[in-house]
């Protein structure tokens, strides 16, 4: 299992106001709530468990996180 400690790519034109469920820096699920995401994910990747799987609440404009 691998942990990266980077902070994927994601278009906000495409994904704003959304959540994404992603596996190694692929998006696998998008949509409204946690719930929703989850649910998609697990449907898209049964063989992975949860804490491969990240997910984000993406801002509805660009946003610039720092690694702290």
């Amino acid at each position: 299992m691998r942990k990266s400690s980077e902070i994927p790519i994601i278009d906000v034109k495409k994904y704003g106001g959304k959540q994404v469920a992603m596996i190694d820096g692929k998006v696998i699920a998008v949509g409204q709530s946690l719930e929703e995401v989850i649910r998609r994910a697990r449907r898209r990747a049964p063989s992975r468990p949860l804490d491969e799987i990240q997910v984000f609440s993406v801002p509805k404009t660009l946003t610039v996180i720092y690694p702290v």
